[in-house]
C-alpha cells in the first residue's frame, strides 16, 4: 500500500471513529506548549474529554470517574504512520465515553527496554525504566527532569487545568502540584506499557492496563525482570495484560511473557482468558490474550509479529475489542 492510500485509509478509520463518539472532543499540544523547559522529544501529545460527561452530567451518559487515564505509546512513535504520539485513537475516545479524562503523553521513546534483557545485574531493567519515569542517568540512557514522564504529566495537567478549568485537569494533582496517582488509570502499549507495570508498583494508581507487554525478560538469568516481584503500591487485582500468541517483539516470546505474568501473581485471578471465545467478564481473568489475527512468524521483528503485537489496540480491530476494552476500563477492582 503507497503511503497516500494508507494515509487515506487512517483519515477514513479517524473519521469514522469520531462520528461513533460525536460527544468526545480531541485536541493535540506539544510538551514545550506546557513546559518551555522541555529539551528533547518534543513530540504531539493528546487529550480527550466528553464535555457532555464531565461538564454536563448529562444523565443518560456514563458518570464522571473523576480518573484520569494516562496512556504511554510504545518504542519509536516517532516512525508512526500517523506521526509521533498519536495514541489508540478508538481505546481513548472508548475511554473518554466511559467517563475518563485522557491524556497520551510523549516522552523518550527510541531506545527500547529490551537493551536490558543481556544484562547481569537484574535491576538493569528498573533503573532503565525509573530514568525515563523520574529522570535519571544510566548507563543505557539519560533523561532531563523535564524530558520525564512524570514532570510532563505534572505540567500538562496544569496547561489543561488553566485554558479548560471547567474540565477540572487539576483534580488529578494534589495541593501540592505533585500527582495525585489514586485518581490515575496508567496504560500502555509495548515498552509504555511497562513503564505503566513499573509505575504502579512504585505508586498507588487505580488502575493498570498493559497491551503488547510487560516485556521485561532478563535472557542472561532466563528469568523476568526482578522488579515484578517487588511488594506492590498497587493491589495486583488492578492490573491488566491484554496480549497476541504469537507476539515475539523485543525478542520475548509469549510464553516467557505469561512467566512475567505469573511473577507480577496475576495468575492469583484465574487462568489467562481466551477473548476470541470467552465473552466479559472473561472470568475476572487479569490475563486476557488472543490469536486474531492469524500470523506467520518468522522472526521477533517480522510482519507477522509486529502485526500480532499491535493488534490488541488496533483502530480496524475496535468493534471487535471493544468488549474487552470496556471490560479492562470499567471491572470493578475493590
Amino acid at each position: 500500500m503507497t503511503n497516500s492510500s494508507t494515509s487515506a485509509t487512517n483519515s477514513s478509520y479517524q473519521a469514522q471513529i469520531a462520528l461513533e463518539h460525536p460527544d468526545v472532543q480531541r485536541f493535540s499540544f506539544l510538551p514545550s506548549v506546557a513546559d518551555p523547559e522541555t529539551k528533547t522529544f518534543d513530540n504531539r501529545q493528546w487529550i480527550y474529554v466528553n464535555r457532555s460527561i464531565v461538564i454536563d452530567q448529562k444523565p443518560e451518559l456514563a458518570r464522571d470517574r473523576h480518573e484520569l487515564y494516562l496512556f504511554l505509546n510504545g518504542t519509536h512513535t516517532k516512525n508512526a504512520p500517523r506521526g509521533p504520539g498519536y495514541g489508540p485513537l478508538a481505546f481513548c475516545y472508548l475511554a473518554a465515553d466511559l467517563g475518563y479524562h485522557v491524556l497520551v503523553l510523549a516522552y523518550p521513546d527510541e531506545i527500547p527496554a529490551s537493551v536490558c534483557r543481556d544484562d547481569d545485574n537484574p535491576n538493569t531493567f528498573e533503573t532503565f525504566r525509573l530514568a525515563i519515569i523520574q529522570g535519571g542517568r544510566t548507563k543505557r540512557i539519560s533523561v532531563d527532569r523535564p524530558d520525564c514522564i512524570e514532570r510532563r504529566l505534572v505540567k500538562a495537567l496544569q496547561y489543561w487545568q488553566k485554558i479548560r478549568p471547567r474540565e477540572n485537569w487539576g483534580q488529578f494533582l494534589n495541593g501540592d502540584g505533585t500527582i495525585k496517582w489514586e485518581s490515575i488509570a496508567v496504560g500502555g502499549q509495548s515498552q509504555g506499557g511497562g513503564h505503566a507495570v513499573l509505575i504502579a508498583i512504585k505508586h498507588r494508581v487505580s488502575r493498570v492496563i498493559c497491551t503488547g507487554s510487560p516485556k521485561d525478560f532478563n535472557h542472561r538469568h532466563m528469568q523476568p525482570a526482578a522488579y515484578y516481584k517487588e511488594d506492590s503500591a498497587t493491589p495486583k487485582n488492578r492490573f491488566f495484560a491484554f496480549n497476541h500468541w504469537q507476539d515475539y517483539t523485543g525478542n520475548t516470546s509469549p510464553s516467557q511473557l505469561l512467566r512475567n505474568l505469573r511473577a507480577l501473581e496475576l495468575d492469583a485471578f484465574g487462568p489467562p482468558a481466551d477473548v476470541d471465545v470467552e465473552s466479559s467478564p472473561y472470568h475476572h481473568s487479569r490475563i486476557l490474550m488472543t490469536g486474531y489475527p492469524e500470523v506467520k512468524v518468522t522472526g521477533p521483528q517480522s510482519d507477522g509479529s509486529l502485526s500480532a503485537h499491535f493488534s490488541m489496540l488496533a483502530e480496524t480491530n475496535a468493534l471487535r475489542w471493544k468488549q474487552v476494552w470496556t471490560y479492562m476500563l470499567t471491572e470493578p477492582t475493590p
